[in-house]
This record gives structure tokens, C-alpha cells and sequence, in this order.
């Protein structure tokens, strides 16, 4: 390649670029809002995704808390059969919800 060719070629490399910077980036018009599913790492791929379903066309609250609540019940169910109780529960965190304790240790 000739030494002018090199000179030219900075240049439209730099102008193609460009645009891309000159526009900010935008989110989605209607980003998928994913709740976190209770118990969910110990769902299959295809289970997340039916519980994923059944949210999806539950209509009202009421019948996204059913959805909710009957696949709580089942994940205890099933952790209690494979012997793993309170595997889904998070840990209990000392002092959280306590209140003030006047600074003295009972």
C-alpha cells in the first residue's frame, strides 16, 4: 500500500464511525419486565418458562398472586420431598426488622 493511500485511510475509517457515536443508544419501547421467581434455581429451563406462561396470561393481580402463592406451595412441597426445607427461604438477616435495641445486647 502507497504511504498516501495510508494517509486516506484514517480518515474514512474515523468518518464511518462516527455516526454511530453521534446517536444515543435508546432503550426498548416495551422492555420484557421479569420478576424474580421464588425458588427458581432449582426449576428446570422449561419450568421457569411455563411458570413464565401462566404469568403471562393471568389478566387481573388477584390471579397473578394465585399463580404466586400455588407455586410457592408447590416449591416447598417439593423441597420438602427431596429433603432440602427452607432451601427457597432466604437467609434470615440478624438485626433486620428488629428495631432499636437501646445498644445493649440481651
Amino acid at each position: 500500500m502507497k504511504p498516501k493511500a495510508i494517509h486516506l485511510l484514517f480518515p474514512l475509517l474515523l468518518a464511518s464511525t462516527l455516526p454511530a457515536f453521534a446517536q444515543p443508544a435508546r432503550a426498548p419501547v416495551n422492555p420484557v419486565q421479569r420478576e424474580l421467581i421464588y425458588c427458581a434455581d432449582q426449576m428446570s429451563h422449561e419450568e421457569r418458562e411455563a411458570y413464565r406462561v401462566k404469568m403471562q396470561s393471568a389478566k387481573t393481580p388477584q390471579d397473578k398472586e394465585t399463580v404466586r402463592s400455588q407455586h410457592r406451595l408447590e416449591m416447598q412441597e417439593r423441597a420438602r420431598a427431596a429433603g432440602r426445607e427452607g432451601v427457597c427461604e432466604p437467609p434470615r438477616q440478624p438485626g433486620i426488622g428488629q428495631g432499636y435495641q437501646g445498644g445493649t445486647a440481651k
